[in-house]
């Protein structure tokens, strides 16, 4: 495992529930998660077993107001680290939050807002340092099978140097990432790259919902994954300069 040094932020957030906020090293390959170990998560609040990511209540607002847009949330605080460990039953299970959804022939992830998640997510936290072309990549599944018929919407927000507001990734926002009533089959893909991505030594991502109008829907973040390429060195920049200049002479 890296040895990094985060900022005093990310530290103290990480002395509370157990999450794990340590950088995945992007020069060393390529991040994945889809979720099929179950046994990474087994018990409430305690991301300890999942490597680079967090998930939180989102209880970030006492007015608990509904159909706000998640892009207008930028703000970086998430509220307390969230988990509901080993569910079965997305159709039944009330709370709002994250909750991981192991017992179904899926397994996933899931968020759903509520009068006290807000704006619940997942937090990645990346070390893109010599990398470019940084993607990130992830199905949004509606897993809700229930009456509930709400409209679930969902964006994608980064922020770099792990201090101050998340920025909004237009090419991430869902509208609606749920269908019903009594329907669970929408998956929505979602894939998005910035140049600001590059070369950044504390990068996090973020993918949140907010509290929707009636009642709200689980939706599962899926098959996540985040590549990258290696910053050309001068050297391979260079010899790119030379070999152009040659086809252009020939041209003339």
């Amino acid at each position: 495992m890296m040895k990094t040094t985060l900022p005093l932020a990310l530290v103290a957030i990480a002395a509370v529930g157990r999450a794990d906020m340590v950088l995945f090293d992007l020069s060393a390959g390529n991040f994945s998660q889809d979720w099929s170990n179950t046994a990474m998560i087994a018990a409430n609040d305690d991301w300890s077993g999942v490597g680079s990511i967090t998930g939180f209540l989102g209880d970030t607002n006492a007015g608990s107001p509904t159909g706000v847009d998640p892009q207008t949330y930028l703000a970086p605080n998430m509220g307390v680290v969230d988990v509901i460990a080993n569910q079965a039953a997305p159709n039944s299970l009330g709370n709002g939050g994250v909750a991981e959804f192991d017992g179904i022939t899926n397994p996933v992830v899931a968020m759903q807002g509520s009068g006290s998640a807000d704006t619940p997510g997942l937090v990645l936290y990346m070390n893109a340092t010599g990398r470019t072309n940084v993607t990130i990549s992830y199905n949004v599944r509606d897993i809700d099978g229930s009456l509930d018929n709400s409209i679930q919407q969902v964006a994608l927000q980064y922020r770099v140097g792990g201090t101050g507001n998340f920025v909004n990734v237009p090419a991430g926002y869902i509208a609606d990432a749920s269908t019903g009533p009594s329907q669970a089959t929408l998956v929505t893909p979602v894939s998005a790259t910035d140049g600001a991505w590059d070369n950044a030594s504390i990068l996090e991502f973020r993918v949140i919902t907010a509290n929707a109008v009636g009642s709200d829907e689980w939706v599962g973040i899926d098959d996540i994954t985040v590549t990258s390429s290696p910053v050309p060195e001068p050297a391979t920049l260079t010899a790119f300069g030379l070999g152009l200049a040659a086809v252009l002479r020939r041209r003339r």
